[in-house]
């Protein structure tokens, strides 16, 4: 880690759904509405970057570039 050059290597979402489903269940097992759905990656640095998944047919999608 550390020697690849740059841009070689790079992280890359597949254009399919990463998640499906508009609902989670609280600690009561009621049903919550989902409003966002983040990716989270944390480098080796310790920086964390959050990729916001979008919402389309009923899942969670990874961004357009």
């Amino acid at each position: 880690m550390g020697s690849e050059p740059p841009g070689e290597d790079l992280l890359v979402l597949p254009p399919i759904p990463l998640a499906t489903g508009r609902l989670l269940r609280d600690d009561d097992d009621r049903p919550v509405p989902i409003t966002a759905v983040e990716l989270v990656v944390v480098t080796e640095d310790g920086a964390e970057h959050r990729i916001p998944l979008v919402a389309r047919h009923g899942a969670w999608w990874p961004p357009d570039r």
